[in-house]
């Protein structure tokens, strides 16, 4: 038990490192520290429903003075969330563990709907859940967040670590007040920006998203990134991979035309219907042994490039998929990935499911509840067409008032997101160092420990360092202040 508890500290003396790169973030020392008291909060506590439960888990002696703090750090000016992303971004950079496909690495995205009761929160619109389940609602009020997140690890056990979430529906009159000059923006197009924010710092990637983000702006707006001054100088580029609907076309190329003929150049050929080419070209299907969907099986496929678009046509190499009686086709926006490696992009993507369930059960990422009554009040049976009521608010202090509370959720989600990616990055350490679990809340069937484990294991260390009278490395760890 003793060689284990050494292990652990030793565990938190990485941890301590990381949380040392975010100092740059903060212009005073106090937010740095409340900075790491609620990252540990996220890290150590069984459930997370609000501020609250960030607290309640330190033998702290004015625990009232400790959640306000907490409060007032959520809206303090003296961060933005564009630090935390950029420094965030940089750590996950740097790491030796990311899922290479080829030599890029792999970033994932998805949005996720968070339904919130609140009345007067800022953000909050009705949203429509499309699902099979009849256990969901139809529509909730809440708010939609994009995510944007690297895979790392190995293999068989790979995280989803998220980079950037931000709400990204329903803040178009919001941002307006911040900067008058922005100019409204889809969820496609802002989780593109997102991951060539992400750029800089992961280096050439495949980002692997699910079939609706398959649109023109996608392509463009990507195509924009990857012919930026400085990701030319760089050498850095993205790569979409994502899936068709089966009644999707594409055209083949346009035939070479004589030089002396008169009128526009044909800019695409004959159409073609993707999903036929599965009957149409069966004997031109190639079998292959590869990682997918976490292990190794047999896929069969038969790649082409085709071009794709409206109006605007752009080269894409489609491979359709055969198995286990499943068909798929799934598309690269460059013609210089792989079949396999478009395949074995994809079969990531689920990856940022399964972290949006611990990110939502486990870490409490979207667990946040503030209010300000300067918002109207939420009209849920406003019908649609009316005039929003937030845009009518005009009063400077309101604006601002509703800015922060807005700003509040995205920073409480993103310092969600550094906690759960800390329980991931310990969770692999773990497996470095030969931590052995007390406790498995899973079957035993993975080398890696799960993010339910490595929370457990905190929370277990965590009171045995503290001890009966509040003294050990964990106060230090966390803040100084708590130690005293």
């Amino acid at each position: 038990m003793k060689d284990n508890n050494e292990k652990m500290l030793h565990l938190l003396e990485y941890l301590r490192g990381i949380l040392g790169a975010f100092r740059s973030s903060f212009s005073r020392e106090a937010s740095f520290e409340n900075f790491k008291v609620a990252v540990t909060g996220f890290l150590i506590a069984d459930e997370v429903n609000a501020v609250t439960d960030l607290v309640r888990y330190f033998d702290y002696p004015e625990a009232d003075k400790l959640y306000e703090r907490l409060i007032s750090f959520f809206h303090a000016s003296s961060y933005s969330i564009t630090d935390l992303q950029k420094v965030w971004a940089g750590v996950i950079g740097e790491l030796s563990c990311h899922v290479k496909i080829g030599k890029s690495n792999l970033l994932v995205g998805d949005g996720v709907k968070v339904a919130k009761s609140g009345s007067v929160m800022a953000c909050v619109k009705k949203m429509h859940q499309s699902s099979e389940s009849m256990a969901k609602r139809e529509y909730i009020f809440g708010h939609f967040y994009g995510s944007i997140g690297a895979i790392i690890g190995s293999g068989p056990k790979a995280f989803f670590i998220p980079i950037e979430t931000t709400i990204q529906d329903g803040t178009n009159t919001v941002k307006s007040w911040k900067d008058p000059s922005y100019q409204e923006k889809s969820h496609v197009v802002q989780m593109m920006e997102s991951a060539g924010r992400c750029l800089p710092s992961i280096g050439s990637s495949i980002l692997s998203l699910d079939r609706y983000f398959l649109t023109l702006s996608a392509v463009s707006t990507l195509k924009v990134t990857n012919e930026s001054q400085e990701n030319m100088e760089k050498g850095h580029s993205i790569i979409l991979v994502t899936k068709t609907r089966r009644n999707g076309i594409a055209f083949e190329l346009p035939p070479k035309e004589s030089p002396h003929k008169r009128g526009r150049k044909r800019l695409k050929g004959a159409t073609v219907k993707l999903y036929d080419l599965f009957e149409k070209e069966e004997a031109k299907f190639e079998e292959a042994t590869m990682f997918f969907y976490g292990k190794v099986q047999k896929v069969e496929y038969y790649s082409i490039d085709l071009l794709w678009g409206i109006s605007k046509y752009h080269n894409m190499r489609f491979v359709l998929v055969k198995h286990d009686g499943m068909r798929s086709i799934l598309v690269s926006s460059s013609d210089t990935l792989t079949p396999e490696h478009i395949i074995e992009a994809y079969s990531f993507r689920w990856k940022c499911e399964q972290a949006f369930k611990d990110a939502k059960h486990t870490v409490g990422t979207f667990s946040s509840h503030f209010w300000t009554l300067a918002m109207p009040r939420l009209d849920r049976y406003r019908r649609k067409g009316l005039p929003d009521p937030l845009a009518a608010v005009d009063d400077k202090d309101r604006q601002r008032r509703i800015i922060s509370n807005y700003e509040a959720f995205e920073k409480m989600a993103m310092v969600g997101n550094i906690a759960q990616g800390l329980l991931q990055l310990l969770a692999l350490k773990t497996n470095e160092i030969g931590y052995e679990p007390t406790k498995y809340l899973r079957s035993h069937s993975q080398q890696v420990m799960s993010e339910d484990s490595m929370n457990y294991e905190l929370r277990k260390t965590i009171k045995w360092s503290i001890g009966p009278n509040g003294f050990g490395p964990i106060p230090r760890l966390i803040n100084p202040m708590l130690a005293s």
